[in-house]
């Protein structure tokens, strides 16, 4: 009977992988390429199936050993994360909790809702990363972080589950000279002549999704005039009269010089903010944050 695979030969096939040359990937682990060579002999041999395929001139994963990496990746940075979770438990704090979160939150909801969170779990270990949608989704994946507040995918992803939490609002951001910039509220076809400043869609999918849904709301399709990577480049373009755009209304609790903010009537752009993790884990933490944030936003963005 072949024995089941050791952590050992999962680590070197992750060497061997990346690296695709036994010298490299021994070089990367401090030893040398005969013992690598037996631990992947080994590995096919336990699964009874070809990992890798090579003769003497190159070397490539089979599609039995990309599925195979995908798997491993996740399994030896959980196991990374398990050792980190006992030293901590062992030195006294009860455990450690990773969150990622989008741009926005962090003005002021995150800042309401932490404290509280703190009085609940006092020796939690919190960790905060800002991240967009595209990369927390790949964090989850690869263990990076434990929880994500994101904006709603595109995509249904089959190894995570998904719970909304709140729901971003968007003003329009407007040059202080705009003919609207007085305005308290505006409706969103008041803008249909203007070109508009918008996120790259690789970083910002949900944002663009939100001003395509409440554009198309209002009637008409934006002219996007340029498309940016940050919000303070939105901010700046639009400071600079080169367009409007809309952005979180977490966003316009900031005072921008140049800028001024208008609500829209009838909230037409929204984003559905979600709280991510991976399929089948429980954590007590993680709901109790998911439930403070839905109970701190505020009635218009739940």
């Amino acid at each position: 009977m072949a024995k089941d695979p050791t952590l050992q030969q999962l680590r070197v096939f992750q060497a061997v992988a990346t690296e695709l040359h036994f010298g490299r990937a021994a070089a990367r682990l401090h030893t040398t390429q005969p013992p690598l060579t037996r631990h992947i002999q080994a590995l096919e041999e336990a699964l009874g199936v070809r990992l890798l395929s090579r003769n003497s001139r190159n070397m490539k994963l089979t599609p039995a050993g990309e599925a195979f990496l995908a798997e491993i990746d996740i399994v030896v940075a959980r196991l990374e994360r398990a050792k980190e979770l006992a030293k901590a438990t062992a030195g006294g704090v009860r455990g450690r909790l990773a969150l990622g979160y989008v741009e926005p939150l962090a003005v002021e909801l995150l800042h309401r809702v932490l404290g509280q969170f703190a009085l609940l779990h006092a020796r939690l270990e919190l960790d905060l990363f800002q991240m967009d949608t595209r990369d927390q989704i790949e964090a989850l994946h690869n263990g990076d972080i434990d929880c994500g507040l994101l904006r709603a995918p595109a995509n249904v992803d089959p190894w995570l589950d998904f719970e909304h939490v709140c729901t971003d609002v968007f003003v329009a951001a407007l040059p202080i000279r705009h003919r609207l910039a007085g305005e308290r509220e505006i409706d969103l076809a008041e803008l249909a002549a203007e070109p508009f400043i918008a996120y790259e869609g690789k970083i910002g999918q949900g944002m663009i999704n939100a001003m395509l849904s409440g554009c198309a709301t209002a009637g008409f399709t934006p002219a996007v005039q340029r498309l940016v990577q940050s919000t303070l480049m939105v901010l700046a373009l639009v400071a600079s009269g080169e367009g409007v755009a809309l952005v979180s209304s977490e966003i316009a609790k900031l005072p921008r010089d140049g800028v001024a903010f208008v609500r829209l009537r009838g909230n037409p752009a929204r984003s559905s903010i979600l709280m991510a993790s991976r399929r089948g884990e429980r954590n007590t933490a993680r709901d109790d944050l998911a439930h403070l944030l839905r109970r701190l936003a505020s009635p218009a963005d739940r």
